[in-house]
């Protein structure tokens, strides 16, 4: 059942759970007489005929119901005792869940102020204030303790049976609002997490809609600009062979300078062809055939064609886990695994003493087959990893990127119905993590690790 504990300020409950009813009973009031009159009504023997007689006058001859537990009942002769006991039992997690006041507690201080230091150290304590006397009115006590539906008033002498009710009225509502309180909370729990979940759909479906924008704008784009981009490729071609072949009046250093502009021009056009070879792709990825695929011979090829960027000084750690076929394009996916090998290898380069590079696969517990590609190089920029996956996005040098690669492997993933993450912290590396669909046939596992190695 539920219970309070306290963790930080005073006032400021956290709720935790325990395994019974809370019936324990603070009983505050400077006359050690009435203490025994308490537990003998609270804590009566079983077999009481006393106890049988008020439950029968409570609810009837033919209708009380079984015995009801008794309570568990400390008791303190001053209000400041009773703080501290109050202060104690939180920190202790066994609170109070009812506390029965005296009003006049000389030569400390009154029932009054010790309810306003009960609450205090516990937000969630019934109070009842015993009072022979008019010591304060209802409007003074509310001057000082506030409109409350924790407080209530008991006049002495009071009756057993009234008592009891009370207690047992009033445990069990500590008991309800608690579990109110739990509730409350367990459903703002999940409220923040469906509010989070949301935020992340949203923006993975504005950024699914831009690709798709974009891609429709880039192959309209890359039709016009690929037909006069041909032209000049190949007049820069007739240009240069011209002046390698033919002779001419122009002087040698002439020459020279036309051929250096003549290669300077075609390297410049190659690499228009190779944005516009891209953003071609980038408009057809989810056009390509799928078949049953073998995660780790794609991740061999792959390798192998990013071997000589990856370099002979790379310590290379394969963590090959056996893992099903996906469902894919054999072709999307290699270039995706060398994409991103491509971009661990330029992030290695960057000042790194003893560059190391891991490939990963391993199966999760929901069924996804992940890829992992880390490299401990000098990591992305928080301001940075966010884009990452935009297109035309670059935190290389001009000339260095399109800004198409990482946006290319996020379309084909997708598309595919997987997902791309990437982590990364300044100065220790970045963590790109693939996560794919198994298969939907041939569910045979891929061979086991091929170990790690340099």
């Amino acid at each position: 059942m539920p219970s309070s504990s306290i963790d930080g300020g005073r006032g400021e409950p956290v709720l935790s759970t325990s395994a019974s009813t809370n019936r324990r009973i603070l009983v505050i009031d400077d006359n050690r007489t009435i203490h025994e009159d308490f537990r003998k009504i609270l804590c009566p023997p079983s077999g009481d005929d006393s106890l049988n007689a008020m439950e029968t006058e409570l609810f009837g001859p033919d209708e009380r119901p079984t015995p009801l537990p008794g309570f568990e009942v400390d008791t303190a002769t001053q209000g400041e005792d009773g703080v501290r006991m109050a202060r104690t039992a939180r920190e202790q997690h066994r609170p109070y869940a009812v506390a029965f006041v005296d009003i006049r507690m000389p030569p400390g201080i009154d029932g009054v102020e010790t309810t306003y230091q009960l609450w205090a150290e516990d937000n969630d304590l019934q109070v009842v204030i015993c009072s022979a006397y008019a010591d304060y009115s209802w409007e003074e006590m509310m001057q000082r303790l506030g409109l409350s539906q924790r407080l209530l008033i008991l006049r002495k002498p009071f009756d057993g049976i009234e008592v009891r009710q009370l207690a047992y009225s009033l445990t069990e509502k500590w008991e309800l609002l608690l579990r109110s309180r739990l509730r409350m909370e367990d459903l703002a729990r999940a409220i923040e997490e469906r509010t989070r979940q949301l935020e992340v759909v949203n923006t993975r479906l504005a950024q699914a809609q831009r690709l798709e924008a974009l891609g429709r704008l880039s192959a309209g784009l890359a039709h016009e600009i690929n037909n006069p981009l041909s032209f000049i490729l190949a007049n820069l071609g007739h240009l240069r062979s011209t002046l390698e072949m033919e002779p001419s009046r122009l002087q040698p250093e002439e020459v020279q300078e036309l051929r250096d502009a003549c290669d300077e021009s075609l390297e410049g056009a190659e690499r228009i062809r190779r944005i516009i070879q891209n953003i071609k792709l980038f408009s057809r990825l989810d056009q390509a055939p799928r078949t049953q695929v073998d995660l780790h011979e794609v991740l061999e090829q792959a390798l192998g064609e990013a071997q000589e960027l990856i370099g002979p000084h790379t310590r290379l750690v394969r963590e090959m886990e056996a893992v099903p076929m996906v469902c894919a394009s054999e072709t999307g996916l290699q270039q995706v695994f060398f994409g991103l090998l491509v971009n661990a290898a330029y992030a290695l380069k960057e000042a790194v003493k003893e560059p190391q590079l891991r490939v990963a696969t391993r199966l999760q517990e929901d069924g996804r087959v992940v890829v992992e590609i880390q490299d401990n190089g000098q990591g992305i920029a928080p301001e940075h990893l966010s884009r990452v996956f935009e297109p035309f996005f670059t935190t290389k040098r001009v000339g260095k990127s399109s800004g198409m690669g990482l946006s290319v492997c996020y379309g084909i993933v997708t598309g595919l119905g997987g997902d791309i993450t990437v982590e990364s912290t300044l100065g220790q590396g970045t963590t790109f993590r693939v996560l794919l669909p198994r298969g939907l046939a041939d569910f045979e596992l891929s061979p086991d690790s091929r170990g790690t190695g340099h």
